[in-house]
């Protein structure tokens, strides 16, 4: 069904159906088209000025963000990598929305420690060990009125995987998880889209799904 969806939605544009084609081709994970989608309904609802996105992978969420939120929003996307993110230029200097992003050369972490957090939206797809310490940092640090997304909360079935001594991230997330599950029941939601997704929100649930009281 979710071949079907993109074949069909306007939603699926040339841009994201050529940034695709690149990633398959490269193997570079992106978002799953069903987490897209979702996506954009948030960005809708909430409308957000201010996104930081920790890990730009080939701009396709990237792009997503810049094309869905209000025109004046500004679009804060880090890598670690230069090549990663001199390759997203590339690939979104098409874009008509390319004014919008500014790209930061750094370690995902050591950008949340050392810069103020006034955003309004943080979408978490870097160094999936360093989950637990991405969002202890923002909130520590952030302002009110925020949403977190975690993608990859799945890690592909790495987190039914115990005891693997050559790859520790399927447990940390796990733990991540069952932490959130726990401790932030009224503020977190894991849906069962794509490779897992989490919504870390730190206002009501009304507020969140965009019901007035």
């Amino acid at each position: 069904m979710l071949d079907y969806i993109y074949e069909i939605s306007p939603v699926f544009d040339h841009l994201l159906k050529s940034i695709k084609k690149i990633a398959l081709k490269m193997n570079i994970p992106i978002i799953k088209e069903d987490t897209l989608l979702y996506l954009i309904n948030l960005l809708y609802i909430h409308s957000p000025k201010k996104v930081l996105e920790l890990g730009s992978g080939l701009g396709y969420s990237t792009y997503t963000f810049s094309k869905y939120t209000p025109q004046d929003a500004k679009i804060t996307s880090v890598d670690l990598s230069i090549e990663t993110i001199n390759r997203c230029k590339d690939v979104l200097a098409v874009s008509k929305y390319i004014n919008k992003i500014s790209w930061v050369h750094s370690d995902a972490l050591d950008y949340l420690k050392n810069n103020t957090l006034d955003y309004d939206l943080y979408f978490i797809d870097a160094l999936k060990s360093d989950y637990p310490a991405y969002f202890n940092t923002i909130l520590e640090k952030a302002d009110e009125n925020y949403i977190i997304i975690f993608d990859n909360l799945y890690m592909n079935g790495k987190v039914k995987e115990k005891n693997n001594p050559n790859d520790k991230r399927g447990e940390i997330i796990d733990n991540f998880n069952r932490k959130m599950f726990i401790k932030y029941s009224r503020n977190f939601v894991f849906l069962p889209i794509g490779d897992g997704l989490g919504i870390f929100t730190n206002f009501n649930r009304c507020e969140f799904i965009g019901i007035k009281d």
